[in-house]
């Protein structure tokens, strides 16, 4: 579904975030993308998206290179990859339905339509009371599940969670957390994603990714990189 081939991003001489990068990851995954601060992996989520372009390589999706689209094939895409963030980005004049159906508006379905698609993703995260609610009257964990429910309002492929849980207590963490796999599970949506939460990792991921100054130092089952890991990098995140 995704594949990575020699991908590599430079920001500076002296920066390298990615090198020479291949991972594949199959459609309906729950994959975890683990390493330290610098390592590389917010700029390996982003670039999924096109929100950040290498120098060279390739990123495919479903067989077509990402890096070659322009304009309104690359949006066309986008909107089947979309994103969660770890500072929500809700629009504090609008109530959680409203934010809900925003990226609805923008690809053109119509108000009455488009509230009923928000109400029914209120149901999905277990916010159906919140309708009316605008940001600065929800918790953290509430904000982060209406980000959720906008993430999932143009019927995604791929969910990428680039620190999504970071502002987070590890309660609502966990609750987040179970969401994401209960959407990955009943959706068959692929989820990507960064957290810093390893006490549940083993529960919800499928597979996890360890990158190390750039480079991917391994990659496998979260059973088998937890268990023995593989590479030095691998032994320093789980020991």
């Amino acid at each position: 579904m995704i594949d990575f081939k020699n991908v590599t991003k430079v920001y500076d001489p002296k920066i390298v975030a990615l090198k020479d990068v291949n991972v594949h990851i199959d459609k309906g995954e729950f994959v975890f993308v683990l390493g330290h601060s610098g390592a590389g992996k917010s700029t390996l989520v982003r670039c999924i998206n096109v929100l950040e372009r290498p120098e060279s390589g390739r990123i495919l999706f479903h067989g077509e290179n990402l890096l070659e689209l322009k304009g309104k094939a690359l949006r066309a895409q986008r909107r089947k990859i979309s994103m969660i963030f770890q500072s929500f980005n809700l629009l504090d004049q609008r109530t959680a339905l409203e934010n809900i159906c925003f990226p609805l508006e923008l690809a053109g379905v119509r108000g009455k339509e488009a509230r009923r698609k928000a109400a029914q993703l209120l149901e999905t995260v277990g916010l159906p009371d919140k309708a009316d609610a605008y940001p600065v009257q929800l918790s953290g964990g509430q904000k982060q599940r209406i980000a959720i429910a906008r993430a999932l309002a143009s019927d995604p492929e791929v969910l990428l969670c680039d620190e999504a849980t970071s502002a987070l207590d590890p309660q609502t963490t966990e609750s987040i957390l179970a969401l994401l796999q209960k959407i990955n599970r009943e959706r068959g949506i692929t989820v990507i994603l960064i957290t810093h939460q390893m006490s549940v990792i083993e529960q919800i991921c499928h597979r996890v990714a360890i990158l190390d100054q750039g480079t991917v130092a391994e990659i496998g089952t979260v059973e088998d990189v937890f268990s023995n890991p593989a590479s030095p990098a691998g032994r320093r995140l789980v020991s």
